[in-house]
């Protein structure tokens, strides 16, 4: 987390509820350009219309949460 480099900073944590609810066509693959492989990508998997992957990222975005201030809870 970066507060325990930043004392004093907030940290915000921004996850999916779901994870197990992806569209299809959409999935989370380890960041290349990564080495610890800790952080991820949601990547397209399938071709499809612009229109339906923005309905797709918008759904997905309906169902994230925010935690402010998340290293007290931690």
């Amino acid at each position: 987390m970066k507060a325990k480099r930043n004392s004093g900073k907030p940290v915000s944590v921004y996850w999916i509820l779901e994870a197990a609810d992806i569209p299809e066509g959409l999935k989370f693959v380890p960041d290349p350009t990564y080495r610890k492989k800790q952080r991820y990508l949601l990547a397209v998997t399938q071709k499809m219309h612009l229109a339906e992957l923005r309905s797709k990222l918008e759904w997905i975005a309906d169902r994230m949460a925010v935690i402010k201030d998340a290293q007290e809870a931690l």
